[in-house]
């Protein structure tokens, strides 16, 4: 216990009783120093109200709940007049025999912008209370810290992304959710930056000022008081405490690819066009407005649905096939309610750096996150995740996510892929309550009679009013046409189509067009003579508008840095060719290693999952191996998952060995696959190894919430909770489904009230009428716990029969119970 290491140990953490004149108990927080040293607020100290001096105070360590105190042995207090600081000194404390050494001390630079990410602190604030024990438990804060916030004042201001929604529960005995959590020390990369004093709910629900440490170093050098609390703590003088190491903050432009004068523009100032809509001979972001009028979604009353669907704190997602008008449906929904709402179009890997930025997190004005086509925004280097979605919509202000996704890849991403894409799967739900499906016109003669009255030179005789306007039917006719009419055409197209359907995002480099043209022809049709002139030839051909429709064309054209041309397709194409109105193209099976010799290692994690989702489990392996080794951990249990259920037979020491390397490496995930594995893929389960694995996630998964790029798992989440009930640490399984809760599982707190005699009746009751597996493992729990031990075997052997990964781990060690009993 020398060592802090790179955060607070409960071995330091104190709760502070404090008895004042009027009797009443105040509670608050400190951090031991040393063994006889605790640093806390000196509010703590003395009534909040009054400042009274406490009459008696009492330390508790978190750890072991050993006591010292005034009555104990006495506490020497030092309080400084000027900041909201103290330090106690203890006489003979049940710990005096440990060797604490102080704690690293650094300064935040408030001269310069930047982020302190996963800024730690463990208190005891007030929505920890439990009033069925009267006792409180700790809370454990990972938050941000912006560099100048507050600057002028000298505190910091720490917000914490995730506990937005706390409470204090009912007989409660102070006013705000966080009191008792003052006094708490807050670290940054192992060093102590300052010390927890005051909540301010304008700054946000989950926002905490500090009295920072250069404060108390600062003020040393000229208040006596001040200056015995530095000298009880070792602190340096103010020149020679470090700074901590910040990251810069990224510049808006390079997450936000639309701005307007380098802010954030408001949904007034935009039109679907520049959010992603496809121009046509009527509208574009110069005219919109004039000569473009929307046609209303009646049809299932789609704009009455999404626009009540659309409010703060929600995903809303429109679905439906290409060229439907789907982004068109939801600007003008935006638009209709919340007009004064700044939108941020995210690039799509950046949204980690966009959720954290100060812009959004820093400010209260209403804000629309849009993700059109939503499908690049849940691969890739940053995937959004259920904790991304919690990050934004937890910001100071009203936040509103907005995405549309065809039809197709919703489908693809929907599949039952079990852990590969869990993150993927668990978002898509969470927009399940307010995702609208769209059609196109044709689906309704109201809606397609108004789109005629609407566009009336417009032929929308086989073609809905978007597909029409795109001229989305003409392009399709002239791709497919060209197989017959100039094969090498078709294929220059088909080559730039399947570049986009193997995972890759970026445009595909008109170099690499032509040697993959080139090798496609010769597979294809080597009957044909051709030279890179006609390849060139049939590269303009595609990127040329079809005469008669304005500016669509077969490609669309990007200029890339080195002055050279890219190339993405039409999506309406895409679609087609992923099975859209008729039969799925495949992509040939050389193509695939070809577009991988191109990719670099990140983009061949992507490859490895388009080609997962497409059944080509010998691609998928190939380039998920890529992706590990250069270090792509989460790619590294991907492939795991992929040897153990795609192969057949599995390779389930391919998969161990996969998930145990990630694992080893810090990755949650992984180490509750390998849990998985081990308790319902091997013949007979390895039940002490996958609770060993299980254990692992868990250690795993508290460090994870300290590193803001680290995607919490859900599942692992409620297996956690699950196991932690079972072995009977309830309160560690209760902070573990609040958790969960504030994820967005609604039936983690059901969960959670099965573990208290009071209330395990009416929710085991509402577990009833789910058929899940964690709820008959629950369920299974509470039988248990009330004697009931065939009926706890029988819940948890259904629950194995549905290949629930814990339910093994629990009838193994309640049968090992009852044998114990009986012997």
């Amino acid at each position: 216990m020398n060592d802090i290491g790179t955060s607070p140990s409960r071995d330091r953490v104190v709760a502070m009783l404090a008895t004042l004149p009027s009797g009443r108990v105040q509670i608050g927080s400190g951090f031991l120093i040393t063994a006889d040293v605790v640093l806390t607020a000196r509010h703590c100290t003395q009534d909040r109200k009054t400042g009274q001096p406490a009459v008696d105070i009492q330390v508790i360590r978190s750890s072991d709940g050993a006591t010292t105190g005034t009555r104990s042995g006495g506490v020497e207090i030092i309080r400084s007049g000027a900041l909201d600081a103290a330090v106690l000194r203890l006489a003979a404390p049940p710990w005096q025999d440990e060797k604490l050494q102080p704690p690293l001390f650094a300064r935040v630079n408030r001269q310069n912008a930047g982020i302190l990410k996963d800024c730690v602190a463990i208190g005891y604030p007030q929505f920890q209370y439990d009033p069925a024990t009267r006792n409180r438990q700790t809370a454990e804060l990972h938050g941000v810290i912006y560099q100048t916030d507050g600057a002028e004042a000298g505190r910091l201001l720490l917000r914490e992304p995730i506990l937005t929604t706390v409470a204090a529960p009912m007989g409660a005995d102070e006013g705000s959710e966080w009191g008792g959590l003052s006094g708490a020390l807050v670290f940054h990369l192992g060093r102590a930056l300052g010390v927890i004093v005051e909540h301010h709910p304008r700054q946000g629900s989950s926002a905490v000022q500090l009295v920072a440490i250069d404060q108390v170093a600062d003020l040393a050098a000229t208040d006596a008081e001040t200056a015995k609390i530095a000298d009880a703590v070792s602190l340096p003088k103010l020149g020679a405490l470090p700074l901590t190491q910040a990251q810069p903050i990224p510049a808006l432009a390079g997450l936000v690819p639309v701005l307007v004068n380098g802010q954030l523009p408001l949904v007034a100032g935009l039109d679907p066009y520049r959010l992603g809509a496809t121009v046509s001979d009527y509208g574009n972001s110069d005219t919109y407005g004039l000569r473009d009028p929307y046609v209303p979604r009646t049809h299932d009353e789609v704009d009455i649905r999404l626009r009540a669907a659309l409010q703060p704190g929600h995903i809303t997602l429109v679905v439906g096939p290409s060229k439907a008008g789907k982004t068109r449906t939801a600007f003008e929904a935006a638009l209709a309610m919340w007009p004064s709402a700044a939108v941020a179009v995210p690039a799509p890997d950046e949204l980690s750096s966009l959720a954290s930025h100060p812009r959004v997190q820093a400010t209260s004005d209403i804000m629309l996150i849009w993700l059109d086509d939503l499908q690049r925004y849940l691969t890739g280097r940053d995937p959004l995740t259920p904790k991304l979605l919690t990050q934004f919509t937890s910001r100071p202000g009203p936040t509103l996510l907005l995405a549309t996704l065809r039809q197709e890849e919703r489908d693809k991403l929907r599949q039952n892929t079990g852990e590969f894409a869990v993150d993927t799967r668990a978002v898509l739900q969470f927009a399940e309550p307010t995702t609208v499906e769209l059609r196109h016109t044709t689906s309704d003669p109201a809606e397609q009679a108004a789109a005629a009255a609407a566009y009336p030179a417009t032929n929308l005789d086989n073609a809905g009013l978007a597909e029409a306007l795109a001229h989305a039917p003409a392009l399709l006719e002239e791709y497919r046409d060209s197989a017959a009419v100039d094969p090498v055409r078709h294929i220059t197209v088909r080559v730039v189509i399947d570049w986009a359907r193997t995972g890759m995002v970026r445009p595909l480099p008109e170099s690499h067009l032509i040697t993959l043209v080139r090798d496609a022809v010769w597979v294809a049709r080597p009957d044909l003579d051709i030279d890179d002139g006609r390849i060139i030839s049939a590269i303009a051909w595609g990127r040329m508008a079809l005469p008669g429709t304005g500016s669509a064309a077969l490609l669309r054209t990007y200029a890339l840095p080195d002055r050279t041309r890219g190339y993405r397709p039409f999506d309406y194409l895409v679609a087609a060719d992923n099975g859209q109105g008729g039969h799925a193209r495949s992509i040939p099976e050389s193509f695939w290693d070809q577009v991988l010799f191109y990719a670099t290692a990140h983009e061949a994690g992507d490859i490895g999952n388009a080609a997962y989702y497409r059944n080509n489990t010998r691609v998928a392996i190939v380039a998920l191996q890529e992706a590990a080794k250069a270090g792509d951990y989460d790619a590294l249990r991907r492939l795991g998952y992929v040897r153990a259920n795609a192969l057949d037979p599995p390779d389930l020491e391919g998969a161990r060995a996969a998930f145990q390397q990630a694992a080893d490496a810090g990755h949650t995930g992984a180490a509750f696959s390998l849990g998985v594995l081990l308790a319902t893929q091997l013949n007979p389960p390895d039940l002490d190894g996958a609770r060993a694995a299980y254990q692992q996630a868990a250690e795993l998964w508290h460090a994870s919430l300290e590193s803001e790029d680290e995607a919490v798992m859900i599942p692992a989440v409620i297996n956690l909770a699950t196991l932690a009930a079972a072995s009977d640490d309830y309160p560690h399984a209760v902070r573990l489904l609040r958790r969960a809760a504030d994820l967005g599982v609604e039936a983690a707190l059901d969960y959670a009230e099965v573990l208290d005699t009071d209330t395990r009746p009416a929710a085991c009751e509402r577990l009833r009428e789910r058929s899940d597996t964690d709820s008959l493992n629950f369920r299974g729990i509470a039988a248990y716990a009330d004697g009931k031990w065939a009926e706890a075997q029988k819940l948890w052997t259904t629950s194995h029969e549905r290949q629930d990964a814990v339910a093994p781990l629990l009838l193994f060690m309640h049968r090992n119970l009852q044998i114990d009993k009986l012997a």
